[in-house]
């Protein structure tokens, strides 16, 4: 599915979250007239091969807080009928959705509300002056579910009040919601935000990129490894918008890193099961055991485990090993609840 992204800073928010400032993500200062949203869907569409499954996306704000909701969704069902797009997505916080905003939704072709949850610890929630706790996030995933809208969740790490035991929680949280799919996004502090100047005055630091990838990776398996879909992980930045990253774990190839490190634990995996210490993998393993700038190969071989790649070599069935991780990894969950 090919999106076209809609951006609407701050539209409808009721709080100023701690983490966020959607004018240094997105490099915009007003919200986008009627002109300027067609103009951006004819742009994108010069880009996109398969012109036949497009979505339009509203994204950085409260979707269903806004006063403008009627004019953007109406905008995408006139898209809709001429056969534009096939569907509407959103962002939408817990605290601005329940049954009342979900009848509106009817009269619209919504393919996917994206919920920003960011955690299902009262705490964190609490300190990232969300507007909303962890019931109404239960309570706003049951209307989307009688109402049979495809629904997904942001889930945040790093952030006050957080700990890796949390998050843990949260992805088996998300998994129950019965959600289609899941962002994960590591904390980075953006300027002006209100955790930038906590971080300027030495009140505050995120993690670091080995500490975020050490609890992402995990989050991944449990999500995707029950069948939801991991759609992105890291914050979305371009151009100049980087240059806006005061602290914090941003990287232009996280979700690769995640992924590469999900593949030196099936290597870790393998030697722990009684593999040897140098493997001879097949040459059709290349591309996910060798990772970004070597990543797998190099962390490895600093373990003491050597690979390499050869014809008619080690085939390994990573989806076994990926599991074996996983049921240790949520035994040990369930030990901690």
């Amino acid at each position: 599915m090919n999106i076209i992204p809609v951006f609407l800073p701050h539209e409808g928010c009721e709080s100023h979250c701690t983490f966020c400032n959607e004018y240094s993500a997105t490099g915009l200062k007003k919200l986008p007239v009627r002109e300027e949203i067609l103009s951006t869907v004819q742009r994108y569409l010069l880009y996109f091969v398969d012109k036949n499954n497009v979505e339009l996306a509203f994204y950085g704000g409260t979707f269903t807080g806004s006063k403008r909701q009627k004019i953007y969704l109406d905008i995408g069902l006139e898209l809709f009928e001429r056969k534009v797009i096939k569907g509407i997505r959103f962002s939408t916080s817990p605290g601005q959705f329940n049954r009342e905003k979900a009848l509106l939704l009817r009269n619209y072709p919504i393919s996917l509300v994206e919920l920003g949850v960011q955690s299902f610890d009262p705490l964190v929630l609490k300190l990232s002056n969300r507007d909303h706790g962890v019931k109404e996030i239960y309570s706003a995933t049951k209307v989307l579910k009688d109402f049979s809208i495809p629904f997904g969740l942001h889930l945040m790490t790093g952030l006050p009040g957080d700990n890796h035991a949390k998050d843990l929680i949260s992805s088996l949280e998300a998994v129950r919601t019965g959600a289609v799919s899941v962002r994960l996004h590591p904390l980075v502090i953006l300027k002006d935000s209100l955790l930038a100047q906590d971080f300027v005055r030495g009140l505050f630091s995120p993690p670091g990129l080995e500490e975020s990838l050490e609890i992402l990776w995990k989050m991944y398996l449990i999500i995707n490894g029950a069948g939801v879909v991991v759609n992105r992980i890291g914050v979305c930045l371009y151009g100049n918008e980087i240059k806006n990253v005061v602290a914090g774990p941003y990287h232009p190839a996280l979700g690769e890193l995640v992924r590469n490190r999900l593949m030196l634990e099936v290597l870790r995996e393998h030697y722990r099961l009684g593999g040897s210490d140098h493997i001879a993998l097949d040459k059709s393993h290349k591309g996910d055991f060798t990772g970004h700038r070597r990543y797998v190969i190099v962390t490895a071989s600093n373990e003491g485990i050597i690979v390499q790649f050869r014809e008619n070599g080690l085939r390994l069935d990573v989806e076994s090993y990926l599991n074996s991780i996983r049921e240790r990894l949520l035994g040990g969950i369930y030990v901690q609840t």
